[in-house]
């Protein structure tokens, strides 16, 4: 790693990992440096704070979101909705891992407000990008809205999917994910097979 970007993305790619698996305590400069090959001293060239690296990690979760949500715009809204549910099914349940912006809400209190600010453009993130592939559903007759709100449905939606993350996690099994991803799916499509 020469390239300055390069050390930089090492560091996040670390960061994130650890976050994820343990939380943002669970990070230190001292275990970055360990685990990306640089002196601890050096962290300090790429983030002047624990504070200022967050904000990166969060930054750049939500940058990718954001663009895996613009990507999948010429698939129809039912591969949309499970390439959604992919993410966590196929990179997060199985690495035991929580999502980047879930990861930070057992020490809400501790975090700064700049922090809980990232966090929350995340989530946002995350429930704008749901809502266009809902909108989608519905507009072409895929989906169902029984009645409810379109925040209503992404907001349901995001909930479930943040706490089968955790419970997925407690019990060390996938179940909760895959129940709920069947209910949504019979929810927003009912008569079809799951």
């Amino acid at each position: 790693m020469t390239m300055n970007k390069d050390t930089r993305t090492a560091i996040l790619d670390a960061a994130q990992d650890l976050v994820q698996r343990q939380s943002i305590s669970g990070v230190s400069f001292q275990e970055l440096a360990k685990r990306t090959g640089i002196k601890k001293g050096s962290m300090y060239y790429h983030f002047e704070s624990k504070d200022d690296l967050t904000l990166a990690l969060l930054e750049r979760a939500t940058v990718d979101l954001c663009e895996s949500f613009e990507r999948g715009k010429s698939k129809t809204p039912k591969q949309r909705l499970a390439y959604y549910f992919n993410i966590y099914r196929l990179y997060v349940i199985p690495s035991e891992k929580l999502c980047p912006g879930g990861a930070f809400a057992g020490e809400w209190d501790k975090l700064s407000q700049p922090v809980q600010e990232q966090v929350k453009g995340l989530l946002m993130a995350q429930s704008k990008g749901l809502k266009s592939v809902l909108l989608a559903g519905i507009k072409s007759g895929d989906f169902q809205d029984q009645g409810l709100s379109i925040d209503e449905l992404t907001q349901w939606i995001v909930s479930c999917i943040q706490g089968c993350l955790l419970v997925c996690r407690i019990y060390d099994s996938k179940q909760a994910f895959e129940s709920a991803v069947k209910v949504i799916n019979c929810y927003l499509m009912p008569g079809e097979k799951h």
